[in-house]
């Protein structure tokens, strides 16, 4: 169950991805998409890419807790994907590591992050992207613990209340293929 659920998690959030790819949605554009009952592309892409993130997360927490159990300890009930990586052995995190480099490797651009801030002043508080360290998959992990919020993207409408900065991906790929070769390497 917990294989497959990683695998479908993630399918999930390539498909939503892919979706966003074919109608063209923009990041920047509060113009009406057609055919879509009056939603924006800023207002689409936001909500498809908090699916796709979600979706995301979830899958990157249970793939790291499967590695913690296949690692001989008990499955963790905590979220944190930064304490998950860090509950795996040195050699996994090493692993880990080198397999997240070659991913990102093949990435044409590197990653890049959108952000949205919601506020009345004229001036939003400073994102934290600039203060990461997001070369490692720790740092990335990181990131997404404390900035993300994949945990909590589902309450992603929570963050525009409390006028907080909204990340998102431009380009989820490499997590997408951090996973596969990930999962391609354990039993079943």
């Amino acid at each position: 169950m917990l294989y497959d659920s990683i695998h479908d998690f993630k399918v999930t959030a390539a498909l939503v991805e892919s979706e966003i790819k074919r109608c063209g949605v923009k990041s920047k554009s509060d113009e009406v998409v057609c055919d879509m009952s009056g939603r924006t592309h800023r207002e689409m892409w936001a909500s498809m890419k908090t699916v796709s993130h979600f979706n995301l997360g979830v899958a990157l927490e249970l793939m790291l807790k499967l590695l913690v159990f296949l690692n001989g300890k008990e499955i963790p009930t905590h979220h944190g994907l930064t304490k998950l990586h860090d509950d795996t052995p040195k050699k996994c995190q090493e692993d880990l590591e080198a397999t997240f480099q070659e991913c990102v490797g093949v990435l044409p651009n590197g990653f890049s992050s959108i952000a949205f801030f919601n506020s009345d002043s004229p001036e939003p508080a400073r994102s934290s992207l600039a203060d990461r360290d997001i070369a490692t998959l720790r740092g990335f992990l990181e990131y997404f613990d404390q900035d993300v919020l994949l945990y909590l993207k589902r309450y992603s409408y929570e963050q525009i209340e409390k006028q907080q900065w909204r990340h998102y991906l431009s380009d989820i790929s490499a997590f997408v293929d951090l996973i596969d070769r990930v999962m391609r390497d354990l039993p079943r």
